[in-house]
This record gives structure tokens, sequence and C-alpha cells, in this order.
């Protein structure tokens, strides 16, 4: 198998690269502790309890198991190591239905692990261990080839995209919270590569210099064919420049909210929708729905909702949302 990684010691893990994946998810991972919500945050020395805690994968473990639940085909394509973290990692991921075959092991190293405090409907994260390689700089395409292939944008040149991209790879870009404060417009270059763009409303204004999700989007689909802004409780603004729509979607309203996850759980829905065949409206909705899914804890704690848990939730809301389900999901086994 072709080694994602340059300069590092690795063994590679098992490959099936012939196979064609739906899905294919680049980026680091980590063992997430996740908490549900504190009535309030401990002061210095002081213990708070919360009803339950569970472990979980997250990182770009996160849109894989959601798309896994959702029956798609997924590989992951991160690096794993050999310490007692990764050992726990590893059949996680392989319970969930996440393919490790375009994985690498690297030798002295351990997957971090991060705990995730939800509070006030928002969460916090406290993160420990070295981090992983960004693999997409590296210039080799994958071992095993997806339709679909979902990253983060780096700072760097990533010219796995370009490779990707050439293989006819239909490429779902997101991009994370820039801790510098300078949300340099230079990480926008990535997108010439790309189908898609999901980011946060806060991301997508502060890298645009804009002052709201629409205006952000407008900029943004100059630059890459679909842009899906997400506004939390606000809901979804999308353009698909290609087709010229511009739809507006409102959130679900959710009881007990637990965010994490949620940004992707709607990527991974996003990507499913289109695999099914679904237009941007359809698909839209759909995504929304498998969010609000995940933030109101339909699935077992720490769990993206897989077709039962979806539909148990979906059908709260009316036939129309119920069918959107059903359909989305039929299309996508028959496909």
């Amino acid at each position: 198998m072709t080694n994602l990684n340059q300069g590092i010691t690795c063994k590679d893990a098992e490959s099936s690269s012939n196979l064609l994946h739906d899905l294919a998810c680049v980026g680091p991972v980590f063992l997430d502790v996740l908490f549900t919500p504190f009535q309030h945050l401990p002061d210095l020395g002081e213990e708070c309890h919360t009803d339950s805690v569970a472990l979980a994968v997250g990182g770009a473990a996160n849109v894989a198991r959601a798309a896994a639940a959702l029956g798609m085909a997924v590989t992951l394509a991160t690096e794993l190591g050999e310490g007692d973290i990764s050992r726990l990692v590893r059949p996680m991921l392989e319970a969930d239905g996440v393919g490790l075959g375009a994985s690498v092991t690297r030798a002295g190293w351990d997957v971090p692990c991060t705990a995730a405090i939800p509070h006030e409907g928002d969460r916090m994260f406290y993160t420990g261990g070295l981090p992983s390689t960004p693999l997409a700089t590296t210039e080799q395409v994958l071992a095993e080839q997806a339709r679909h292939l979902t990253v983060s944008l780096e700072r760097e040149d990533m010219p796995l995209l370009a490779g990707e991209r050439a293989r006819d790879t239909r490429i779902w870009a997101d991009v994370g919270h820039d801790d510098s404060g300078a949300w340099d417009p230079m990480i926008l270059r990535h997108l010439e590569h790309c189908y898609a763009f999901c980011p946060n409303d806060e991301e997508a204004t502060r890298y645009t210099r804009t002052d709201s999700a629409l205006d952000a989007a407008r900029v943004l689909a100059e630059k890459v064919e679909l842009v899906v802004v997400s506004r939390g409780r606000e809901g979804l603004v999308a353009i698909d420049s290609g087709r010229g729509e511009v739809l507006e979607r409102r959130g679900f309203i959710v009881e007990h909210a637990n965010a994490t996850g949620a940004g992707d759980t709607l990527v991974a829905a996003l990507v499913t929708a289109f695999a099914a065949g679904r237009g941007l409206g359809d698909a839209l909705d759909f995504a929304q729905l498998v969010a609000a899914a995940r933030v109101a804890g339909a699935a077992a704690h720490g769990m993206p909702p897989g077709r039962e848990a979806l539909s148990a939730f979906a059908s709260r809301y009316g036939k129309r949302e119920t069918e959107l389900v059903e359909e989305t999901l039929d299309a996508l086994a028959s496909g």
C-alpha cells in the first residue's frame, strides 16, 4: 500500500486497494471522552458529575462513522499508533463499519485523546498527545480510491487534492477554527481542487472578511462549485454556483442539545444525500435532519444515528421528514 507519510517510519495497515469506496475521509483522529452536559463548570478543586460518559473516535473519524452509519462504504486515511489508545481505537472504528485500508501505523506514537465538555448548548475541548501528520500535504493519492473524499484545509500545500481530483474524486472540504486569529484567506487557495466547501458561519465570514453567512457564501461560490455554510440553530445557507441555486434552511429546534460531532455529521449526511442522487434542497433537509438527530442524542451517547434511530427521530416531525429518510437511504442502498 502507498505510504501517505514522508519522513516517518510507519507500518502500513492492511489494504484492499482494488475496492472503490463511496467515501474516503482524510485527517487525524482522536479518542474522544464524551461527557453529557455539565450543569456548571467546576471551580478549582471541585469535582462535578454528569449523567454519563462515553468513548468514541473523533476527528476525521466523526465524518467516517456518521457516513458508515447511514450505509456508505467508507475508508479512513489517518495515522494510527502503537500505544494503548491506538489499540482501543482500531476495533472501535472497525465495529462502526469504517475501513482502515487507507490508514498507516506510525511507530513510536499514539493517537491523542480529547475530553469534549458540552456546556450551554456548545462544547469545549481539552486534548493531550502529540499531533498527527497532515496527510493531505503529501504528494501521493490514496491507496484506496473513493467516489467522494472529505478533508480539512491546511495552511501548507496540499498536493494530495490535485492527485485525487485527477482521479475524478469529488472532494468535500471544511476548515478548522484559526486559534491564531489571523484567518489567512490564502488557505482558500485549495478550493480550486474541491467540489464543495462546508464551513460554519464564523469560519466563512472570517476567511472572506464579510458580515453575514450569505455574503460569505457568495464570495466562496466564486472559488468552488458548492458552498454550504452552517449556522448552528439558525440553519444553513447554500449556493450551487454550477446550477445558480441559492437556498437557505432554518435549523431544527432540539431540546437537551449536545453539539459534539454535529458539524461532521452534517457533512457526512450531505455527502450521503448527494451519493444517493438527491438534489440540493433535499440534500440540505436530509443533512439537517441527521445532524439534529445527532445533537438530540437519537442514537446511543457518542454514536451517530443509523437508519432505525434516524427514522424514529424523523417521525417526530412529520410524513415528509420520514419519507426523506427512507427514500434517501433506499436510493443509496440501490445505487
